[in-house]
Formats: C-alpha cells, sequence, structure tokens
C-alpha cells in the first residue's frame, strides 16, 4: 500500500486508524473478523491509481482502532458506524466492498443506508446463508472462544495459512501485521463479541441473514468467492446466485476464503471493472 496515507478520526469518542489514496469516485474498504485493514495490501495502490479514493478502515475494536469495552461490536452497530464514519469523511454515496465478516457489515449498511451506497462488493461474505465452518462456531461458544483465538496458539498451528488454498506472495508481509494487531489489549474480546452478536453453535443466527432483503434491493451488486473457502462455503455462493439474478456472482477456482488477497490480479481486475459500470463478462476465474 505504498500510495496510501494513515489517518486517523475521531468517531464517538474512538480514535478509528484508516488509509486513503488516490482521487476520484470514493471506495470504502471493510477487513472482516480477527483482522484488518491489512487484509487489502494487495488491492489499495491498484484501485488508486484505476481512479478512486480508496479508504480501508480498521473497525473499533480491530487493528489500531481503539478497542473500548463498551462497544457492542454487532453488525447493525457497524453498519451505523460507517454512516458515521463516511460522514465525518465527506464522502458522499460511495461504493462499500466487504471481506466475511465485513461483507455482512456493508450489505446491512446497503440496506439501511441505500442513498449512500453507490455499488456493493462482498467478498466471501457472512450474512447469507446459516452454514460457517464448525472452528466460527465453537468460537460461539463461552471458553472455548477464548482458547481458540490465541494468536501464538493460531501461528504455531498455521491457521493463518489455511485461510488459502495456496498461499499469495505478499503473506509473508501481511502476517506480522495480522499477528501484531490480534495480540493487542481488548482485541480478542471485541472480536469475539462481535462474532457471537451474529454466529452460535449452528451457525449464522437467523435474524443476520441478509439475502431475503437484498433480493428487494435495486443496488448494483458483485460477490467474489473462493471455490476452496474453508471458513463460508461456496455452496452458499451457489444459492446467492439464483437468490439475486440481477448480481454478478464469482466463483474463483483454486482459491480459500481472501481471493481479494490471493488471486488479487483477477480480483482487481473484476473489481475496477464492476466500480467503472464496465461488462466484466468476459474474464475468466483462474486457475
Amino acid at each position: 500500500m505504498q500510495r496510501a496515507e494513515s489517518k486517523s478520526v475521531k468517531i464517538w469518542g474512538v480514535n478509528v486508524n484508516y488509509v486513503e489514496a488516490g482521487e476520484g469516485p470514493a471506495v470504502l474498504l471493510l477487513h472482516g473478523l480477527g483482522s484488518s485493514l491489512i487484509t487489502w495490501y494487495c488491492n489499495v495502490d491498484h484501485l488508486a491509481e484505476a481512479g478512486f479514493r480508496v479508504i480501508a478502515v480498521d473497525l473499533p475494536g480491530y487493528g489500531d482502532s481503539d478497542k473500548p469495552g463498551h462497544l457492542t461490536y454487532d453488525a447493525a452497530s457497524a453498519a451505523r458506524f460507517l454512516f458515521d464514519f463516511t460522514e465525518a469523511l465527506g464522502t458522499g454515496p460511495l461504493s462499500v466492498v466487504g471481506s466475511s465478516a465485513g461483507g455482512l457489515i456493508v450489505g446491512l449498511f446497503a440496506l439501511e443506508y441505500p442513498g449512500r451506497v453507490a455499488k456493493l462488493g462482498m467478498v466471501g461474505p457472512g450474512g447469507l446463508g446459516r452454514r460457517v465452518s464448525w472452528v466460527l462456531r465453537l468460537m460461539s461458544i463461552p471458553g472455548i472462544g477464548e482458547l481458540l483465538f490465541n494468536p501464538r496458539l493460531n501461528a504455531w498451528f498455521g491457521i493463518g495459512q489455511r485461510m488459502f488454498y495456496r498461499l499469495p506472495d505478499c503473506f509473508d508481509e501481511v502476517l506480522p501485521e495480522i499477528m501484531r494487531t490480534r495480540q493487542l489489549p481488548g482485541a480478542r474480546s471485541a472480536m469475539l463479541r462481535s462474532l457471537r452478536s451474529g454466529i452460535n453453535i449452528f451457525g449464522l443466527r437467523p435474524g443476520s441473514n441478509l439475502l431475503p432483503r437484498l433480493r428487494e434491493s435495486t443496488i448494483p451488486m458483485m460477490l467474489v468467492w473462493g471455490e476452496n473457502d474453508p471458513v463460508i462455503p461456496v455452496s452458499v455462493a451457489h444459492e446467492a446466485r439464483s437468490a439475486l439474478p440481477e448480481g454478478t456472482v464469482y466463483t474463483v477456482p483454486e482459491c480459500g476464503h481472501w481471493p481479494h488477497m490471493e488471486k488479487a490480479d483477477f480480483f482487481n481486475d473484476i473489481l475496477t471493472g464492476f466500480l467503472k459500470a464496465e461488462s466484466p463478462k468476459g474474464l475468466a476465474a483462474p486457475g
């Protein structure tokens, strides 16, 4: 992210960390559970060079943003935060792209504030079906979650590597930053409270399913899924394709939970085409 400038702003009395690069129509990138804006490491510069004002933010509780104990860290609160954050930055209507739980949050933001969203991108998103990995279900159980979300233990067992089908070239640069922010005071508590607000032992809580509401939305949508996603199975993408016939759904072969990092070149091309209202129909997902 060589073009990105690190900035901060206070929202709800919380110091919020974000990076910004480029000029043009605004695009907001949002990370998922247990991660931070660093997951967009392979995408920010490309979008800025393509003519966009790119903003990647650490949600409260994540990355280098504050992690106060009084916040609930649920998706509805996160969507309200995005509204106030974009107001503070003066973006006006913008495109929003979210990965994993960030996909759930930007989807909810688009539904709650449709006049603020030009286009919606969701990458291996939560919120479209009950099926999620058993690891996340187990983490919803008090005590077990605290044991499983142990950054040092995760590093020892190579949990980060298992997010991918094949490690991306940038992994060695990104992993230390992910591990650093996961070990900051308050990070584990915020992540687990966020997870438990939307997931229980049976999977996604019914109230967190956005698919019925997205069917009624007129906002242009693009969904991207790794066919080997170990967190949210690609079968959810196939159901979304049937339920959202006006949306564009890509399933990417030999790819895990973070296609924006693992297949960055392909992802950047289709996202840029989508944001510029070009038809990406001629692009085939790489093997």
